[in-house]
């Protein structure tokens, strides 16, 4: 597997113009920072309702409408339920089960393009500072008793933006920028996005803002490792 590395890799894109001067320092210095210390990884978004009304996505073909949910195995959209809107242009299926045939060529009549990306969008490449051991706290039951919870924490830039649930893949960059190997596979859950919400010398909110800055410069997240037996682990890492 290889691939070259998508038009907004985190390196380069630290917003838009309209983004202040040294909002953008500190998001490019907090890239640079993980960029040295953190690791490669591939994220990529899990597709959901949302993006259907973004138009983006649509429901998978294979939804299951008797019991409203997508089966745990389906090739279409990994159990997810949803697909892009994009279609591959070398991946193949017949419409009626979600078996996908890889070709240049359409395998035969009554063969239709397969989903460019299925259940996942396309990945976006960053580095992130991984845990390197889970830290515990105890936290209280609405019934009063205590109970000991391990949480890793993880930070990242602030592009992409990650949501809860979004694929988290370790990969290996060669020196000719491009993943040459995926490994252990996590979900992301309770993102947290951080922000400056400071005030100048003089005492007023930054950038004229009633609320305060809202500029996100990265993000901590927890990191959930999936299984090597999972059906997380057949999504594509190469798109």
């Amino acid at each position: 597997m290889a691939i070259t590395l998508g038009p907004r890799n985190s390196a380069r894109y630290f917003g838009e113009s309209n983004v202040p001067r040294d909002v953008n320092r500190l998001r490019r210095s907090v890239y640079e920072m993980l960029r040295r210390m953190g690791t490669p990884m591939l994220v990529k978004h899990r597709y959901t309702d949302r993006d259907i009304a973004t138009g983006i996505a649509m429901e998978s073909p294979t939804f299951d409408d008797v019991y409203e949910q997508s089966r745990n195995h389906e090739e279409l959209s990994h159990g997810v339920g949803y697909v892009s809107v994009e279609l591959a242009d070398n991946e193949w299926w017949n419409g009626t089960d979600d078996h996908v045939v890889v070709d240049l060529a359409s395998p035969g009549t009554g063969y239709i393009n397969a989903p460019m990306y299925r259940g996942y969008g396309p990945g976006q490449l960053t580095w992130i500072i991984e845990p390197d051991a889970a830290q515990d706290f105890y936290k209280a039951t609405v019934g009063g008793p205590i109970f000991k919870v391990q949480t890793a924490q993880a930070i990242a830039p602030w592009w992409p933006d990650i949501s809860d649930n979004d694929l988290l893949i370790n990969v290996t960059v060669g020196k000719d920028k491009r993943i040459v190997a995926s490994h252990e596979r996590f979900e992301a859950k309770n993102v947290s996005p951080v922000s400056i919400r400071g005030q100048d010398r003089g005492g007023r909110k930054e950038y004229g803002e009633s609320f305060g800055n809202t500029f996100v410069v990265n993000q901590t997240f927890e990191m959930a490792l999936i299984p090597e037996n999972d059906v997380l682990y057949e999504v594509e890492a190469d798109r």
